[in-house]
């Protein structure tokens, strides 16, 4: 496990804040906020290829050398980000049939956790999953948290109207939101190993939903440069690509201003939908 970026005074009061902790297979990032000011921020990978164990050790020890991680918040909010998740219409929606669900699309499940969010705007129920035993290593520490998914929230990142594209960039690992003349049309997350593989799932997304990528705003955060090969590659298809900004509504740290602001600017969008 590596840190990419930590952001935090000497001392960090908790009391009266809020702790938002972000969950992936690549990896763990959390956000402190207090009356919409950023207090702390924090970011670290997995190695590729970590197991649930690895995972789960992995948190064990970030709580560890965390010391604010063991103080007491207002609140906190887990927000898994897992792939294991089905949008269901409400109309179709069965509580009994959550597992069958997830397993007819993902395979058999060997351990693991299944949660619901209900998603107003899109009158949308997310069925989705995460491993037991990192489920149980996250109940331990924070016994209070409320739970969410990451698919829950994005949908309400995009403000506006028209035709988006929302995507975050992990090493080898890509999260897609297609928006639709304001309709959700499709959430999804793809592997890549070269910016031809991502170039060619974002086409073949606005593809299948019958999306002009010469109109299309296509929104970019995470790990993502201008001057990479990937957005070079992105570049020759979609025009309209635009690098996401912190939310306004925010008060943010000084040191972050030293970081591009799509480093980390979902974690404050989907922060400000939780």
């Amino acid at each position: 496990m590596t840190s990419s970026f930590i952001i935090q005074p000497s001392k960090v009061i908790t009391d009266t804040a809020d702790l938002y902790i972000e969950i992936k297979p690549q990896g763990l990032s959390y956000i402190i906020m207090d009356n919409n000011a950023c207090i702390a921020l924090a970011t670290f990978h997995f190695k590729n290829g970590a197991t649930d164990e690895d995972a789960a050790n992995n948190i064990h020890q970030v709580v560890k050398d965390q010391p604010v991680l063991q103080q007491q918040f207002k609140e906190v909010h887990i927000i898994y980000g897992y792939p294991q998740s089905v949008l269901v219409p409400q109309q179709l929606f069965n509580p009994d049939e959550n597992k069958a669900m997830l397993e007819l699309v993902f395979g058999d499940f060997k351990e693991t956790a299944i949660r619901t969010d209900y998603i107003y705007r899109h009158q949308l129920h997310n069925v989705y999953s995460a491993p037991a035993m990192i489920d149980t290593v996250v109940n331990r520490y924070f016994e209070a948290a409320n739970y969410t998914h990451l698919f829950s929230l994005l949908p309400d990142v995009i403000k506006s109207g028209e035709s988006h594209l929302y995507c975050i960039f992990h090493t080898g690992q890509l999260t897609v939101l297609l928006q639709k003349e304001g309709k959700l049309q499709v959430i999804q997350n793809y592997s890549y190993k070269i910016p031809d593989d991502v170039a060619y799932h974002l086409l073949n997304v606005c593809r299948s939903f019958e999306v002009n990528v010469q109109d299309i705003t296509v929104h970019l955060s995470g790990m993502i440069d201008v001057a990479s090969a990937l957005y070079s590659e992105l570049y020759k298809y979609f025009p309209h690509l635009f690098f996401e900004a912190l939310p306004e509504e925010f008060e943010y740290p000084e040191n972050i201003s030293k970081y591009p602001a799509h480093y980390f600017s979902h974690l404050f969008a989907i922060a400000s939908c939780v």
